[in-house]
């Protein structure tokens, strides 16, 4: 029988070491992104939000810079921004992506570039660019946002699913390479989130009883789980709580795969 899924909010996390370091986070206008961005600015650090729109975020310590993330010249740009404003960085958060279901007869190259040079092209210029700022900074730590979708197997997601592993390969590829300069990398690996989007698209029509049934048989623990949810995670390993660990995949699903 399908677990019923409770709806409560993600409690908020403290992290005193948080206060005062600078952070990129992409995929700033909703979802992940910005309750990362939240999180951040609760713990007093400061913020640089990449993403097409502006969020609606007020705060003397964020900073929107609108940037197309699938476009190399539009990442360059951003960070020539960011140097203008400081001189270091102390943690890059990539979490910008696109999920849309493309079946293999219509995935063309065009299809597949589009969807790769977002999520994860962009995911590697944007660590690229950070790095100098990056060995600037006060225990510096990488987070990006892959997905458990890559081990479902789900119809017309093969390429959507490609790029979430290999977002692990970009985690663990780096990850001896940057440790050198005291660099930490690690993936969050959600697995269905309440973000807005999720819930306008799958739990508000027709379907939602149908989806929030399907998710509460393959969930081991009876919540909806919330952008805030993942934003905790990604705090973690940013903080120096988290320094002896690099090159890892936490998995945030509620207890879907059980790894």
């Amino acid at each position: 029988m399908p677990l019923e899924l409770k709806d409560t909010p993600a409690p908020a996390l403290t992290l005193p070491d948080l206060k005062g370091k600078a952070f990129v986070v992409t995929g700033a206008s909703a979802g992940i992104g910005l309750a990362t961005i939240e999180a951040l600015l609760a713990n007093g650090a400061t913020c640089f939000g990449l993403s097409r729109a502006a969020p609606a975020l007020a705060h003397p310590a964020f900073h929107h810079l609108a940037c197309n993330l699938g476009d190399d010249d539009a990442i360059a740009d951003a960070f020539t921004r960011i140097r203008a404003r400081t001189t270091r960085l102390d943690g890059v958060v990539n979490v910008a992506g696109t999920d849309p279901k493309v079946a293999l007869a219509e995935g063309d190259a065009a299809r597949w570039d589009a969807i790769v040079d977002l999520n994860l092209r962009g995911y590697y210029l944007v660590i690229r660019e950070s790095v100098p700022l990056l060995r600037a900074g006060r225990s510096p730590a990488i987070v990006n946002v892959s997905s458990i979708n890559y081990r479902l197997g789900l119809p017309g997601r093969s390429i959507y699913s490609a790029t979430k592993a290999g977002i692990l390969g970009l985690t663990t590829g780096l990850a001896r390479e940057l440790g050198r300069d005291g660099i930490r990398i690690n993936t969050i690996s959600p697995g269905w989130i309440f973000t807005e989007r999720q819930v306008a698209e799958y739990f508000a029509g027709a379907d939602a009883t149908k989806h929030l049934a399907h998710l509460g048989s393959v969930q081991s623990l009876p919540l909806r789980l919330q952008a805030a949810d993942v934003a905790n995670h990604i705090l973690f390993y940013l903080s120096d709580v988290s320094r002896g660990s690099t090159g890892h995949n936490c998995v945030v699903d509620g207890g879907w795969l059980l790894e």
